[in-house]
């Protein structure tokens, strides 16, 4: 079993490395057919953590949306992923809200990086939405 990390953005990632961070970024549009996004430029990433969270923070400006999606293979290339919208959760890295079927939660705006990597926020069963607004 291979586990992808996928992003739909708005617009493109001009520098797929940035100065701040080292965090690579590859081209996802192979597999977009089979990825349930709703957004035009596709990427394929390393993980979640707290360096793709700061990445996303200055990357997204106001009314932008980016979505993140893990996309498992199993054996033979058939996928192991779920698209369940009923489990989506939706960040806002403006508010500092995480917000998942069971509720919407206020982030510390002080340490919210921090309690955000500790939250699941990728899934195989669910696509989930960073806005900025």
């Amino acid at each position: 079993m291979t586990a992808h990390y996928f992003i739909a953005t708005l617009k493109p990632i001009p520098e797929y490395h940035t100065s701040e961070n080292n965090y690579p970024f590859l081209n996802g549009e192979a597999y977009k057919e089979s990825l349930p996004f709703t957004l035009p430029y596709v990427y394929e990433l390393g993980g979640e953590d707290i360096e793709f969270i700061t990445f996303l923070d200055s990357f997204m400006e106001i009314g932008d949306v980016v979505e993140l999606y893990i996309f498992e293979e199993g054996r033979l290339g058939y996928p192991l992923s779920h698209n369940y919208p009923e489990e989506a959760r939706t960040i806002n890295l403006f508010k500092k809200t995480y917000k998942d079927q069971y509720g919407e939660y206020q982030l510390d705006s002080k340490k919210w990086k921090e309690e955000l990597s500790r939250r699941t926020i990728a899934s195989k069963r669910s696509v989930t939405i960073f806005v900025k607004h």
